[in-house]
């Protein structure tokens, strides 16, 4: 039986062979067609309420169907914190293009907001002054949940921020022992994730309500897949303390860290880490439900109270996780270090992704209309017959000379 390698002494040279056959962009592709799938759901849900007949086809596929359009989220950030944590465009990188992603979806939304839709009220309403707090108000009780996140760069800006504080090595400023001011600044994308989670909860709450402005601006990931992440920058760190502890430079760290043996051993870890963090969600949820519920009061055998209380601690993230474990078994099979074969696809892949959510919702509206034509037709047919309609038509017969 072969010796098991320590930590530090591996190396290219006894590297393993296996390495797994997915990478990040991979899990990219597939992120993005279960984004399709969720558009094509969410057109089955809206043709269920015009016409609950029409859906009886595909009524049997939506559990499954259902299933794979929360699974985009998971598949997305596994995809993007493996192509943080790899760090092989540099953290300068990193920063600049997920937070300038950030800044321009906010500068965006702002834009549009601002122009366009409160412009357009305005062609109709005399008073101008209010119209922001009117519309956060008919936002926060049409929501459910008062609020609307969809800026997930804020997130990944976060996640780029942390792990830059934690792992960079500057030559000028910070050097030395001074660099642990710099991993001190750590804690900062962990407050702003923090404040995001009260504001998000006193929304839901109706305890305050948001200004349309400050919603791009929101965190949109469940917070235990920020505490996935943490503990995916920490494992990379004390890795790296551990090998290098025994004699081993930082250069030839980085050089481990493109072993085979150490995209399995990742590989695994993160198989362990979201099924913990899946299980902790589960109990977080319930626990924080139960706590809120002794602070504020609220009688738990009331079935409407219960239901208010897990919808607030809901809209934080609390429970959506779960959909993770369904990526598990892919873990093995999966290496966040492999780089893709082109790099220019890994641009093309939101583009195919977009064109492909647009076919959708054009191909489910001419199918609605396809469907729904004939009974429309059936039904001016029987109204323009019925006794009121021949009446109006005699009276419009007569009046006319």
């Amino acid at each position: 039986m072969p010796k098991r390698l320590k930590l530090h002494e591996s190396s290219l040279e006894n590297d393993i062979r296996y390495r797994g056959p997915i990478s990040y962009q991979g899990f990219q592709v597939l992120g993005w067609l279960c984004l399709v799938v969720s558009v094509a759901v969410a057109m089955v849900n809206l043709a269920a309420k015009l016409d609950p007949a029409a859906v009886q086809r595909v009524e049997k596929f939506m559990p499954v169907l259902s299933t794979l359009s929360e699974l985009s989220l998971p598949f997305l950030l596994i995809a993007n914190f493996s192509r943080i944590l790899n760090n092989s465009e540099g953290y300068k990188k990193q920063l600049f293009r997920t937070g300038g992603t950030a800044l321009g979806i906010f500068a965006g939304s702002f834009f549009l907001f601002s122009r366009y839709v409160i412009g357009t009220i305005k062609l109709f309403v005399n008073e101008g002054t209010g119209i922001e707090s009117m519309l956060a108000e008919a936002i926060h009780e049409s929501t459910g949940t008062g609020f609307i996140a969809f800026n997930v760069f804020i997130d990944l800006f976060l996640c780029a921020l942390f792990m830059f504080f934690l792992n960079a090595r500057p030559k000028r400023v910070f050097t030395g022992k001074k660099v642990l001011f710099l991993r001190f600044f750590a804690l900062l994308p962990i407050a702003y994730e923090v404040f995001s989670m009260v504001l998000k909860y006193k929304s839901a709450a109706n305890e305050i309500i948001l200004p349309v402005w400050a919603m791009p601006l929101l965190t949109v990931k469940p917070p235990m897949t920020f505490i996935m992440f943490m503990c995916l920058a920490f494992h990379i760190k004390f890795r790296e303390h551990r090998f290098c502890k025994n004699g081993r430079t930082h250069e030839e760290y980085l050089a481990f860290l493109d072993t085979n043996r150490n995209s399995r051993h990742f590989s695994l870890y993160l198989m362990l880490i979201m099924v913990i963090t899946a299980a902790l969600d589960a109990a977080a949820l319930i626990y924080s439900s139960a706590f809120t519920a002794s602070t504020t009061g609220a009688d738990l055998t009331s079935e409407e109270e219960l239901v208010r209380i897990v919808k607030n601690m809901a809209a934080l993230g609390f429970g959506q996780t779960l959909p993770q474990l369904v990526l598990v078994p892919l873990m093995p099979f999966y290496s966040y270090s492999r780089v893709p074969k082109s790099k220019t696809f890994g641009l093309l892949i939101p583009v195919i992704g977009i064109a492909l959510m647009v076919l959708v919702v054009l191909e489910c509206g001419y199918q609605g209309i396809r469907s729904y034509l004939p009974i429309l037709q059936a039904r001016m047919v029987e109204s323009a017959s019925s006794p009121e309609a021949v009446e109006v038509m005699d009276m419009i017969m007569t009046a006319v000379p």
